[in-house]
């Protein structure tokens, strides 16, 4: 995630994700360079800015792997 909150695709310093598990045994991946910023698609498979989003939003949650 960039500094704007966009999901970019290159590999650098701000594609480092922190894993937070949640209350509903899903996972929502939190920027390390950027707290506070998650990781969120849309209905139809579009990411969403990572200033926009809140992990109790259902566009954050994703299932672990087991």
């Amino acid at each position: 995630i960039n500094p704007r909150g966009k999901l970019i695709g290159n590999y650098n310093t701000d594609c480092n994700f922190k894993e937070n598990l949640l209350a509903n045994n899903y996972n929502a991946y939190e920027s390390a360079a950027h707290p506070g910023m998650y990781i969120g698609l849309s209905k139809i498979g579009k990411t969403k800015r990572g200033d926009r989003v809140t992990p109790t939003m259902t566009m954050t949650h994703f299932l672990p792997r087991i």
